[in-house]
């Protein structure tokens, strides 16, 4: 047995009955294993999540919470219903591929893109591990055009720098791509790519003008976080295609300034309603520049 097991069990179940503290836990962990190789397992929605916890706190962070991690699901849950098409742009470790297969099931379509190659190794891994054949892991950056971009390793999630080393990834768009795999619909889009709204948006403009259009569902950057966002901009480019916006405080977000005693009164709360704790007016989208914000955009 590793030393650092017990320890892990530990801050799990402590953590799993107060929902505080989790990151400075995280830290603490990856120092108590120091640079070790560190995988760790749960399950999540139904399905085995490997995690290679020694990359960096994330890793450990959903490992301590489990589904509760990925708390913007609430915001799209009533959206998803057994045999959509759908993309999830931006797929990271695959946390979210898991949650929306297990929302799609069998008779859906899943296509998960992610470049960063550390990432896209976890996220295949996970998706191959539970066996999903509608699923499909692409090693790819959605944007404006097709083309090439390098990642470096070790790069969790964030854009590269220009000129910087490192893996050759293509980029595709995803009008171009529903051609090319002659996908007949998409019905739900997924996008989370650190500040690249906008590319992703530019590269699917014949699908948002199409009368199928399919339920969006964005993370929007703001300046502060990453450099090349425009949040007033990617509003301004939805508002023209879909006659719903909903605008949401980033989930994660607002969970995080949470009192302690709130976020365990929201554990065994039934009348805790997340979707209308977060709602912003899309003004405030516009103008905030420093913050995340999460979008649902319907047709």
């Amino acid at each position: 047995m590793r030393l650092i097991d017990p320890a892990l069990r530990a801050a799990r179940l402590v953590h799993t009955l107060v929902p505080c503290g989790q990151l400075r836990t995280a830290r603490l962990l990856l120092e108590l294993n120091g640079h070790a190789p560190l995988e760790v397992h749960r399950r999540l929605f139904g399905y085995d999540l490997s995690l290679k916890a020694h990359r960096d706190t994330t890793h450990l962070l959903l490992y301590l919470q489990g589904e509760s991690f990925l708390s913007d699901v609430a915001l799209i849950a009533p959206h998803l219903r057994p045999g959509m098409v759908a993309f999830d742009v931006g797929a990271n470790l695959g946390g979210m591929s898991l949650y929306l297969r297990s929302r799609i099931g069998p008779l859906g379509q899943l296509f998960s893109f992610e470049p960063a190659p550390e990432n896209f190794a976890e996220l295949e891994a996970n998706l191959r591990n539970n066996h999903l054949r509608n699923c499909q892991a692409l090693q790819a950056a959605v944007g404006a055009q097709e083309g090439v971009i390098r990642f470096p390793a070790g790069l969790n999630g964030n854009l590269p720098d220009d000129g910087e080393e490192g893996t050759r990834v293509p980029v595709v768009t995803v009008d171009g791509f529903i051609q090319q795999q002659g996908l007949p619909r998409v019905d739900f889009v997924k996008v989370d790519v650190g500040g690249a709204e906008e590319d992703v948006l530019a590269g699917m403009r014949a699908t948002l003008d199409g009368p199928d259009k399919p339920i969006l569902s964005i993370e929007v950057q703001g300046r502060g976080g990453a450099p090349r966002a425009d949040p007033r901009r990617v509003c301004e480019v939805l508002e023209t295609h879909y006659r719903t916006l909903r605008a949401y405080v980033a989930p994660a977000d607002f969970k995080a300034k949470q009192h302690c005693l709130r976020r365990l009164w929201s554990q065994v709360s039934p009348f805790e309603d997340l979707e209308q704790a977060c709602r912003v007016d899309l003004r405030e989208v516009k103008q905030h520049d420093t913050r995340r914000y999460q979008l649902l955009c319907l047709p």
